[in-house]
């Protein structure tokens, strides 16, 4: 008999349409088995939603928090063909609460929702809270002359000038990006989050499987300016990870990968997500490539009392 991930793993294998960041093969390469774990409802034989999810220690309490260069978690609904609207949210209401009751008990639930995900009502029901955030997404990249019509002026001169000046690569280097982060998030005395080891094994899944890649930008001298890492899955392309040398602020480099990440993108899925910061300079950044903005949900529920007490 098949337990609960070998079922996830299978339907994973067989439905194209599963986000990236959703997918089996995601999780089990990037984090260990022992750590994440997967909420899954059948009817018959088919599997019609679930929700992985990654279970922690902090300090003395249990979480379920969004795990490292996973931008979206949360539910994935496999809905029947041809149903009627009233239906739909009859059947996303049952679907998501079986989801719920499966959850382990935890002291904390956060995470961050994939913007197709619209009904957060049935947790609203089980008295979890919800957060709106947004992210840009160009949704058309068919004709990839309107979508740099779209970019605002400044924008477009950045690329414009960057293209007479750098060279841009496809590499393999992660060391590349991860030192360089490294260094600039020293320089403003802190500390680059990410793990190697996490970047690795993003990167590495990525590359191997041909759903992401690496784009430096060097000039004339192989001096680095920028470093860019996107994945993609057959919806959209997916910022993840991007630096610029303090040196070569101003030369445009970064603006020009994320063009050529998107003229790449192009020939891969149909739209390019830039994952959109709420910090208001980076959000201004990626707001002037004429992306929509989009509206996501960050949904959570704070069971410890000592934590709710902590949060107030």
């Amino acid at each position: 008999m098949k337990n609960t991930k070998e079922k996830y793993r299978l339907y994973c294998e067989v439905k194209r349409d599963v986000p990236l960041f959703l997918t089996y093969n995601w999780y089990s390469n990037l984090y260990k088995d022992t750590d994440w774990n997967v909420a899954v409802v059948e009817k018959g034989n088919e599997i019609v939603g679930f929700l992985p999810y990654l279970l922690s220690k902090k300090k003395t309490f249990n979480v379920i928090s969004p795990p490292l260069l996973t931008p979206y978690q949360g539910v994935w609904l496999n809905y029947p063909k041809e149903q009627k609207y009233a239906n739909r949210l009859g059947f996303e209401k049952e679907v998501i609460t079986e989801l719920i009751k499966q959850l382990p008990k935890t002291d904390l639930f956060q995470q961050k929702f994939l913007p197709t995900f619209t009904n957060w009502l049935p947790f609203y029901w089980k008295r979890f809270e919800q957060t709106t955030k947004y992210t840009y997404i160009i949704d058309d990249l068919s004709d990839l002359s309107i979508v740099f019509s779209n970019f605002k002026e400044n924008i477009r001169r950045e690329i414009r000038k960057a293209e007479k000046n750098l060279t841009i690569s496809v590499i393999t280097d992660l060391e590349l990006l991860y030192n360089m982060k490294k260094t600039i998030y020293a320089t403003n005395n802190s500390k680059y989050p990410i793990p190697f080891d996490i970047l690795k094994k993003a990167v590495d899944f990525s590359l191997a499987n041909n759903c992401g890649e690496l784009l430096v930008a060097k000039d004339n001298e192989g001096n680095t300016h920028s470093v860019l890492f996107y994945v993609w899955d057959d919806n959209s392309a997916y910022y993840l990870q991007g630096v610029t040398s303090d040196e070569f602020k101003t030369t445009g480099s970064m603006s020009l990968l994320l063009w050529e990440a998107i003229n790449r993108s192009a020939t891969k899925t149909k739209n390019f997500n830039f994952e959109g910061s709420m910090i208001e300079p980076i959000e201004r950044y990626f707001r002037a490539f004429g992306g929509k903005q989009t509206p996501y949900f960050e949904i959570k529920k704070t069971s410890s009392k000592f934590l709710k007490l902590l949060n107030y």
